[in-house]
């Protein structure tokens, strides 16, 4: 299970990346939408943790 911690880390940091970037620029998002987008990602990576583990587990 250990063995898939460095692409579980590349898969998150790069959805994690995406979202700091559409964060940024303000001209396509306002407030709102960015405490509901950081809401549904905590809430996406609480689910979708074990299972993107095991997604790893089962293409090796």
């Amino acid at each position: 299970m250990r063995r898939s911690g460095f692409a579980k880390g590349i898969l998150i940091g790069s959805m994690i990346g995406a979202s700091v970037g559409m964060a940024i620029n303000s001209d396509i998002m306002s407030n709102r939408t960015r405490k509901r987008m950081r809401r549904k990602g905590m809430e996406f990576m609480r689910k979708s943790g074990t299972i993107i583990g095991d997604v790893m587990d089962w293409l090796r």
